[in-house]
């Protein structure tokens, strides 16, 4: 079976002390996302991802009547990853419209050629080949960002399909954010899931915690500890 390696925003302002929206937790929790990506880039496996990449007027922001801090604001410290050279070669794959395939343009090869332009086959090819997808977003799920659902789908059928792959979701935070969201939305599109406990974690502390593992289970999504 193949692995697919879900990492969920581990970005700054999550992860580090001096964080704009710091997520308490033990710094084991960094050193096993850092263990886990750089062992499924040693084994080949596809690393996919997102990114929470907010403009001001996000809703979440406490100033625009939301519960949160501004935080991983896009271009701020806040927003970058913990670990930015794991994968050795990452694209950013910005929200945009999907109507009726995935047209995500890029750099030009040499100067004067012009953008190129990325089909889902060539972003799943990318992944297959070793390149971190890395979906911004600005909600709590990866699928949020409508290129993610036809890029993962693509991937997974040229792994073989959906029996022959398993998801390992790890990052932050648990405690019925993002990690649940992504969890929850790749088991919803019949894939098998499992959240790799000991890199995760949870607003809402242990509490937090064993919220995320009871609903997740319920969902259908595998619970691993250790």
């Amino acid at each position: 079976m193949r692995r697919i390696l879900v990492d969920v925003d581990t970005q700054h302002d999550f992860v580090d002390p001096s964080g704009a929206l710091y997520v308490e937790a033990p710094p084991s929790v960094r050193e096993a996302i850092a263990e886990l990506l750089a062992e499924a880039e040693a084994a080949g496996d596809p690393i996919v991802g997102s990114v929470d990449s907010h403009a001001y007027d996000a809703w979440e922001f406490m100033g625009n009547g939301g519960p949160f801090p501004p935080h991983c604001v896009k271009g701020t410290p806040g927003w970058l990853r913990i670990c930015p050279d794991r994968p050795a070669r990452t694209r950013f794959v910005p929200m945009q419209v999907v109507e009726p395939e995935v047209r995500n343009l890029v750099g030009e090869r040499e100067a004067g050629a012009g953008p190129r332009e990325l089909d889902a086959a060539r972003l799943a090819a990318e992944a297959r080949d070793g390149v971190g997808l890395l979906f911004e977003k600005e909600v709590y799920s990866l699928f949020s960002n409508p290129v993610a659902e036809p890029v993962i789908a693509r991937l997974v059928a040229d792994l073989g399909g959906p029996a022959a792959v398993c998801f390992d979701v790890i990052g932050y935070c648990t405690g019925g954010y993002c990690v649940d969201a992504a969890a929850t939305g790749l088991v919803e599109r019949g894939y098998r899931v499992r959240v790799l406990a000991r890199a995760t974690a949870a607003i809402g502390g242990d509490e937090g915690q064993a919220r995320s593992r009871e609903r997740l289970a319920a969902a259908g999504v595998e619970w691993v500890e250790g």
